[in-house]
């Protein structure tokens, strides 16, 4: 008998321990109020309040209550980094003026260079004999190309070396998935659509020798490039050799128009990241003074009287 009632009293208190189990934390914690405002509801479980609305309508009214004293006390003490940002924005504006000058003297500098090459062309061919006899003097000395590095005559160098050259970019391909759209600029790139890579061609339009093929020289044709002194100085006069004789100027219009198209594409990528440039700087300006900036920062002014808050050596 003592036996049993043992078991009954275990089975008694293991069936408690199973009904504690079972039942809900939640339950038996006590109800909070919503802290909604003039709300008289119950909050939900694991929430300050019973519904969405009643947490709108508080982050509202602490908005209303907060941000008109944030606003003010922002007007009144200077902000260090605007008057930063302000220098840097004056600093681009100065930058994209300078470039915009740069890329306006490059577009009248082709134009005087097309000018430059139409006067060559109207010279006339005249064989120079101690240019020949030069030339032939150093038909025996050698170098090695750049690109291949076999080695190749001094006086062909010139045209061995470009047409190497114009082999192996030919294996490289710069392609975009859009064509260049930029007014008031001409022949920049070369953009030729390819469809197999569904790409246009990024190289420039005249070093392209994929796209574009050099123009078969007459023998008629005279060279026409013009000549210097002291390496940058312009003589006035031209190259009258006849143009596939000269291997001392060999392609010099594709070099000279590939110059200034290198110059154009700096200064149009130059105004580029300048314009990146302003719009992070005016980002970050507008971001500064913001609801949310202005709500969760706050500079606490101690003295009333000194409205600078910034140190004699930063000032």
């Amino acid at each position: 008998m003592e036996k049993e009632k043992k078991n009954m009293q275990k089975q008694k208190h293991t069936h408690k321990k199973k009904h504690k189990e079972h039942t809900d934390p939640a339950a038996s914690t006590p109800l909070q109020q919503c802290l909604g405002p003039r709300c008289v509801y119950a909050a939900r479980p694991g929430s300050k309040y019973c519904s969405d609305d009643c947490g709108m309508k508080l982050a509202a009214e602490r908005i209303y209550e907060i941000l008109p004293q944030r606003i003010q006390q922002w007007q009144n003490s200077p902000c260090v980094a605007q008057e930063i940002n302000q220098k840097m924005l004056e600093q681009i504006d100065h930058e994209k003026q300078v470039t915009h000058s740069h890329l306006k003297h490059m577009e009248h500098h082709l134009y005087e260079l097309e000018a430059i090459i139409l006067r060559g062309k109207q010279q006339t061919v005249c064989v120079d004999e101690e240019r020949d006899k030069t030339e032939k003097d150093q038909a025996d000395l050698q170098i090695f190309c750049v690109s291949c590095g076999r080695s190749i005559k001094m006086h062909l160098a010139l045209r061995h070396m470009e047409r190497c050259f114009a082999k192996y970019e030919c294996q490289v391909s710069f392609g975009s998935l859009y064509p260049t759209c930029i007014e008031g600029t001409t022949r920049l790139f070369c953009d030729v659509y390819n469809p197999e890579s569904k790409r246009y061609c990024k190289r420039l339009q005249v070093l392209c020798p994929e796209h574009t093929r050099d123009p078969k020289v007459s023998k008629d044709e005279v060279c026409g490039c013009p000549l210097v002194s002291n390496v940058f100085e312009f003589t006035g006069d031209f190259c009258r050799l006849p143009k596939h004789l000269c291997n001392r100027h060999y392609c010099w219009e594709k070099l000279r128009r590939a110059e200034v198209d290198l110059e154009r594409v700096r200064a149009l990528h130059k105004l580029e990241q300048l314009f990146e440039q302003e719009q992070k700087v005016r980002m970050a300006m507008t971001n500064r003074a913001g609801l949310l900036g202005l709500m969760l920062h706050q500079t606490i002014q101690h003295d009333p009287l000194t409205s600078d808050l910034r140190s004699r050596a930063d000032s």
